[in-house]
């Protein structure tokens, strides 16, 4: 039999740090449990509150625990799909490394610089 566990915000009008999610999920979950997460009276969400609410709905979906947002806003249900969006494009991101140049006097230095 399916329990319906809730996490409410209502008493919220905006999340803007990655604890109030964390400490909303506190709780056990079973692989039976379904998850309503309301969103009633919340006009804001910061982006990193964003990104902690989904990482931990897709934790539980790898536990089984089926999960859904009731009374999102636009401004929310943008958030959300920016983030969603843009989860997992920071590990395809190319970044350059900077070398370390040590020189062992000025005309080196200005040689290395005149090279290119």
């Amino acid at each position: 039999m399916n329990n319906v566990a809730t996490i409410s915000f209502q008493w919220l009008d905006s999340l803007k740090g990655r604890n109030t999610i964390k400490s909303a999920f506190n709780q056990p979950f079973s692989s039976e449990d379904r998850l309503l997460v309301d969103f009633a009276g919340v006009k804001f969400i910061s982006r990193a509150a964003a990104h902690e609410l989904l990482s931990q709905v897709d934790k539980l979906a790898k536990k089984g625990v089926e999960s859904s947002f009731i009374n999102l806003n636009e401004e929310l249900d943008k958030m959300f799909d920016l983030v969603e969006n843009s989860i997992g494009k920071e590990k395809q991101a190319s970044f350059r490394f900077v070398k370390w140049l040590e020189f062992e006097n000025e005309s080196k230095y200005q040689k290395y610089l005149l090279q290119f």
